[in-house]
């Protein structure tokens, strides 16, 4: 009696786990496609951001560029003509009303510390 109950029990056991088994690698993909899916979503929206920082950062070392060229002409030119001293052109100019720019603050843009371009999924 109690080895005929075996098989049969057995028989059961693998056939309820085989359907399990057939549920989970139907529901998995679906489930694992639409997580993926989103995280996409996420990270696509967070790359339009930091592409949007970064398109910003360009245009201020863009102008901070632009003037350094002009700063630097104008020392090039009181150097040339013997009048004002390149430090006391440059204390004039700096009261132009942009800040100066720290150099903490362009080596931190530089490095990318505000990039989050390495998450996964």
């Amino acid at each position: 009696m109690f080895q005929s109950q075996v098989p049969r029990a057995h028989h059961q056991v693998s056939d309820n786990i085989f359907s399990k088994d057939t549920e989970m690698k139907t529901e998995a993909p679906t489930t694992s496609l639409g997580q993926t899916l989103e995280w996409l979503r996420k990270e696509l929206a967070e790359m339009q951001v930091q592409d949007q920082r970064l398109l910003l950062t360009l245009r201020h070392l863009h102008s901070v560029l632009e003037e350094l060229r002009t700063e630097s002409a104008h020392w090039e030119d009181a150097r040339s003509s013997g009048g004002t001293s390149p430090i006391r052109a440059r204390a004039g100019s700096e009261t132009r009303g942009r800040p100066p720019v720290s150099s903490k603050g362009l080596a931190r843009l530089i490095r990318g510390e505000d990039s989050r371009r390495s998450s996964l999924p």
